[in-house]
């Protein structure tokens, strides 16, 4: 971490238990519209974009599948469970950001969720202004795996790619961050990531309170 000069955060699943969330949102809305969301369907979008996840519902659904209306409804969904059961953060993370804010190290957060969302779930936490750059899902072209968010941060920061580090807790952020070359811890949250994408990573751990042992 002493070469470090950025560190970038995924959002959902890595700062906040929000992935579960989403999907217990996704299958309530299944059952209200009369659709078979599955869990394992589910699992198969994490880390895409909102385009890519129109897609993939299509693909099954066919082209007629009310996304945009249904994604609204899941969002008003996961913002009562919220308010109901309150927005779980991620064991270490205050901590980290203490750690990074020590260090000098700039922070920003790469999301494939909307700025509206991003900015909502990280006030809730207190923390949107702890970050130096929040880029959305909907500021770029091209969802994770393609680099395109990674590197935007990078530009935006004034930061080259192998000075920064990112942390993921998705298969396709890891290979995201790996495209781009830029080094990627990879904190699993729903899914355990394969062999091979462990391969790929610069450490595997359990929480974001490891991150500060780095070397």
């Amino acid at each position: 971490m002493n070469e470090v000069k950025l560190a970038i955060f995924d959002m959902d699943g890595l700062m906040f238990d929000t992935e579960m969330l989403t999907k217990r949102a996704w299958m309530e809305i299944g059952k209200t519209y009369n659709y078979d969301i599955t869990l394992d369907f589910l699992l198969g979008l994490l880390g895409m974009n909102k385009t890519s996840i129109s897609n993939r519902f299509k693909s099954i659904h066919g082209e007629d599948f009310p996304f945009d209306k249904l994604y609204v409804e899941q969002g008003k969904v996961v913002n009562r469970i919220i308010e109901e059961e309150g927005l779980g953060v991620k064991e270490g993370l205050i901590e980290l950001l203490d750690f990074l804010d020590e260090k000098g190290i700039k922070k920003a957060v790469a999301t494939s969720s909307s700025r509206e969302r991003a900015e909502r779930l990280l006030s809730i936490a207190g923390i949107l202004d702890r970050f130096d750059r929040v880029i959305c899902g909907d500021e770029v072209t091209k969802g994770k795996p393609d680099p395109e968010i990674f590197l935007t941060v990078c530009k935006k920061l004034d930061v080259e790619p192998k000075e920064a580090i990112v942390f993921e807790d998705s298969e396709r952020g890891l290979e995201a961050a790996v495209a781009g070359g830029i080094k990627c811890v990879i904190i699993p949250d729903l899914v355990e990531p394969s062999e091979k994408h462990v391969g790929l990573s610069y450490a595997k751990l359990k929480n974001l309170l490891e991150v500060i042992n780095l070397k």
